[in-house]
């Protein structure tokens, strides 16, 4: 596999570390970089040294939206409305016309490991939708959220539809898509974008501690219950009982369901594999 040209990763202390490595365009997404970030994230699923995962940005931003180039049409790769339409457009895009643009919020669910934001700077567009789909945003004081697409005269794209109403509920998900409002950091904890807010130059030391939290935890046990809640939101209440009853006989036979429990007997702190 070709070495990442536009991401930077490592693993710390059972956290994988993902960062954004544009920082000259605020970590503009261009196809190049959706490419690597899905695939990363792709790769992350059976990779047990990891057990929570930090995505953040290089430099003074967290994510910038979509690459201009790309979405006005100019780039190397066409895009479906904007680019001359005599231009040949690869088979698979016409299907999927964000590509891997999109396949990163699938990716980021279907990691099935607790995903942390550390947010600093912008956060718009493409870069809002990766950030709310994270399972929890820390963001510090010189962050900016924004569904800026009707901004440049397009559409949500990115997962922001799904996610953004279930975290800031209808009308503010409605007024945050049709306005383009731009959010300070503040505004952006009130509302409910991010969920904790911290100093200056504070977004990624907090995001790490939240995170070796959880890698230290029981990790198939955390994971299953990352997945009965995303599950949640498109099930009734009869499936998601069943779906309960069958995660927890899956993580009862784990060493750490043993361990957590015998701990408790013996009134000690329990000492989690992740197994």
């Amino acid at each position: 596999m070709a070495e990442d040209k536009y991401i930077k990763f490592h693993i710390e202390d059972g956290v994988g570390v993902i960062t954004l490595n544009r920082p000259e365009k605020l970590n503009a997404v261009s196809w190049e970089l959706a490419e690597e970030l899905a695939a990363k994230f792709v790769s992350l699923r059976d990779v047990d040294e990891v057990r929570t995962i930090v995505l953040t940005g290089e430099g003074r931003a967290f994510c910038a939206g979509g690459d201009v180039d790309f979405l006005s049409g100019d780039s190397d790769r066409p895009m479906p409305g904007t680019s001359d339409p005599d231009r040949p457009i690869p088979r698979s895009q016409r299907k999927t016309p964000g590509g891997p643009f999109v396949d990163v919020v699938r990716q980021i669910v279907l990691v099935e490991k607790p995903v942390i934001a550390a947010i600093h700077g912008p956060a718009v567009g493409a870069g809002l939708g990766y950030a709310i789909a994270c399972d929890r945003r820390f963001g510090d004081t010189t962050t900016k959220m924004s569904a800026i697409f009707t901004n440049v005269g397009v559409s949500p794209d990115c997962g922001v539809s799904y996610f953004l109403p279930r975290l800031v509920g209808f009308s503010n998900a409605l007024m945050l898509v049709e306005t383009a409002k731009i959010l300070k950091a503040e505004e952006a904890k009130e509302i409910g974008l991010l969920d904790e807010l911290v100093p200056e130059g504070e977004d990624f030391k907090a995001a790490m501690e939240y995170a070796k939290r959880l890698a230290t935890g029981p990790s198939v046990a955390i994971d299953m219950a990352r997945r009965l809640i995303h599950m949640s939101q498109v099930c009734t209440l009869e499936e998601i009982l069943d779906y309960e009853a069958v995660a927890g006989t899956m993580t009862a036979s784990s060493f750490d369901a043993k361990e957590g429990t015998n701990a408790f007997l013996e009134k000690r702190k329990p000492v989690y594999r992740g197994v």
